[in-house]
């Protein structure tokens, strides 16, 4: 399994105790969180780092739009898309609306998702349970599927020209 980094950036000690619980849970050793204080810090860090995912605790207290923006603006940049998932004390759909527009991942919410984030990790960390825990069996005398090149005639429904 691959090295997959998250980087978490909170001053919140609950809220860092929490996300832990649910990668030890969840964890099949490849994972790691790097934990910065604040977003400058995590800027300075994302060189170094090479997350696969960055986690944002948006607190009231000291959130700005404008550090996030600087954030987001630094993981543009990188060589490979890293999603930016914002995790609130509580939703707000103004504030969702905002944070979307701007280009963050994903926005939940403390108090309606906390159940859900181990299965949200998950799904930006590219494994999920199911694919942990099949193994894929192919009968020795069955051919393998033959993919489908994006272009071709078969994934455009017999089209025979195209217009660009």
């Amino acid at each position: 399994m691959a090295d997959m980094t998250i980087l978490t950036i909170t001053a919140d000690e609950m809220f860092l105790e929490v996300l832990r619980d649910q990668l030890h849970h969840r964890n099949d050793g490849g994972s790691r969180m790097i934990v910065a204080g604040t977003i400058e810090e995590a800027c300075s860090l994302l060189p170094m780092a090479h997350p696969r995912l960055i986690v944002v605790h948006w607190t009231h207290h000291g959130s700005h739009l404008e550090e996030l923006n600087r954030l987001l603006w630094a993981t543009s940049v990188l060589a490979r898309r890293v999603p930016v998932l914002v995790i609130a004390d509580q939703y707000r759909t103004d504030q969702a609306t905002t944070l979307y527009r701007m280009g963050v991942t994903e926005y939940v919410s403390r108090t309606h998702h906390v159940g859900q984030f181990g299965r949200i990790l998950d799904v930006y960390l590219g494994r999920s349970r199911a694919s942990r825990s099949r193994r894929t069996v192919t009968a020795p005398d069955s051919e393998p599927p033959q993919a489908v090149k994006p272009w071709s005639t078969a994934a455009l429904g017999g089209v025979k020209a195209q217009v660009i």
